[in-house]
């Protein structure tokens, strides 16, 4: 009978061996790899502000403790290769965004990796990154996520000068993501009014935690971008 029940067991890891293995996740780099695969999604990750003087555990006074490394990990297990680095000094965003990001983005499309293949996420002032690079970049085929990056109450000026200087320079696909809660961000109609050749989708979340809701990895918004990336590039049915 033991024979027999070591037997089974046996025969049942085997099975568990030749099962398919789940559907594979991204890795998390803090530059854009040496060796690419141009048929995987690339996914750039620009965080918020608080993060750029103070310590990953450190908690928000309002918001509580932006976690980084868990959005990572869940923008990893979404099937994305995550590019991202933390940002110290607080970097002017139009600097940042023309002597980093876009030069990520041209060594991806160098190394094989179609346009429609690289998101570029950006978080409060990380979004206002992902603005400026659809002004400057000059590529159409590009995915932009904004998440709360259209300033409004304190932030509104910085987001009124991009609207007047930049914002007719718009292109590309956009998903604006942002909660009607939020005090400082709030909807970017008004620039995709501007770029004449943005295509923008918006969702309001409502989750009503207002800017905190992208400080954690909430699948109402991750699964969005997900989603929204994979769709690029598929042929329209009729």
């Amino acid at each position: 009978m033991r024979h027999l029940k070591s037997g089974l067991m046996i025969a049942a890891a085997l099975m568990l061996a030749a099962l398919p293995a789940p559907a594979f996740a991204g890795a998390i780099h803090k530059d854009v790899p040496e060796k690419v695969d141009p048929d995987k999604r690339y996914l750039i990750y620009l965080h918020g502000a608080w993060l750029e003087s103070h310590a990953l555990s450190e908690p928000h006074p309002k918001r509580g403790v932006y976690q980084y490394e868990k959005i990572l990990a869940e923008l990893a297990a979404r099937d994305f290769e995550v590019i991202s680095e933390l940002r110290v000094g607080k970097p002017n965003p139009r600097k940042y965004t023309r002597t980093r990001v876009i030069p990520q983005i041209n060594a991806l499309l160098e190394k094989g990796v179609p346009a429609n293949r690289i998101t570029v996420v950006g978080f409060s002032k990380g979004g206002t990154m992902t603005l400026v690079l659809s002004a400057q970049a000059g590529k159409s085929g590009l995915n932009i996520v904004n998440l709360a990056g259209c300033g409004k109450g304190r932030f509104r000026a910085a987001y009124d000068s991009f609207l007047k200087n930049d914002a007719s320079k718009m292109q590309g696909r956009m998903l604006s993501l942002y909660d009607p809660a939020d005090l400082i961000a709030g909807t970017c109609e008004e620039a995709a009014k501007l770029g004449a050749r943005l295509k923008m989708t918006e969702v309001a979340l409502k989750a009503g935690k207002g800017h905190a809701t992208f400080y954690s990895p909430n699948p109402a918004w991750l699964d969005r971008i997900a989603s929204w990336s994979a769709a690029a590039g598929k042929p329209k049915t009729n």
